[in-house]
């Protein structure tokens, strides 16, 4: 079950953007993908070129004719992560994601119990931070230290960067010597990615030069390789319970 799950500490970070972009560049790689919004303010469709208006079907919803954009499925999680029972059968594995399909799950920042429970099953956590003081001021929640080692591939992303100001050159450099090789990209500020918003248009439709278009990809082909990692890893954790099964 490929589940990514996108959240970070605080609103305003690009966290919806970054999970838009991986889910089409995933899709673009040749992964079957489908996006999950599954926070409140139902902002992720816009970076799909939808109107504001436009409703996403449910995740647990029957749909004959799924909603897709540039090949990724587009779902709302927001109703079903907060029924009573859906974070018993996380906890119990009966899953709602299934077979190859890869899931990008957009998670507000305040829901942080959801994000928390959410992880425990994703293949790769994907946090993702600007370079002003405000996000800095949230590395003690986030406990960088404890996320180099956790099990559940917590990784960090740098939106919006813009290397003629000095912060945020200075934050850049901090985050790179602090979070070492969990810093796996930068996304440089590009005002391409609010007009893309504001016409209705996907990123690499209204700016196919964009430099953050540009850097989203080497984001997702970062991604995919340590998604691929670790299946590898769990295919090797999983076979000795196997040939114990077996034996038994």
């Amino acid at each position: 079950m490929p589940l990514i799950v996108c959240h970070s500490p605080k609103g305003g970070e690009g966290n919806s953007f970054v999970a838009a972009g991986l889910a089409q560049g995933l899709s673009l790689l040749g992964r079957d993908v489908v996006a999950l919004d599954m926070t409140a303010a139902d902002g992720l469709k816009s970076y799909f070129g939808l109107a504001p208006d436009q409703s996403l079907p449910d995740l647990e919803e029957e749909v004959i004719d799924q909603l897709t954009v540039g090949g990724v499925g587009l779902r709302s999680g927001w109703r079903a992560a907060h029924q009573p029972d859906f974070a018993e059968a996380l906890r119990a594995g009966d899953l709602p994601f299934d077979g190859e399909t890869v899931f990008v799950a957009d998670v507000a920042s305040t829901d942080t119990g959801l994000a928390q429970v959410l992880r425990r099953r994703a293949r790769l956590h994907v946090c993702t931070l600007t370079p002003t003081a405000m996000s800095l001021a949230q590395l003690p929640r986030i406990n960088p230290a404890r996320a180099l080692g956790e099990p559940e591939r917590t990784t960090f992303v740098l939106n919006q960067l813009d290397e003629t100001r000095r912060f945020a050159r200075h934050a850049a450099l901090f985050l790179r010597e602090l979070l070492g090789d969990k810093l796996i990209a930068q996304i440089h500020r590009d005002e391409a990615v609010n007009e893309a918003v504001g016409m209705l248009q996907t990123l690499a439709r209204y700016a196919p030069a964009s430099a953050a278009l540009a850097d989203m990809e080497r984001l997702v082909i970062a991604v995919d390789g340590l998604c691929a990692g670790e299946a590898a890893d769990e295919t090797v954790r999983a076979a000795p319970r196997a040939a114990k099964n077996e034996a038994a």
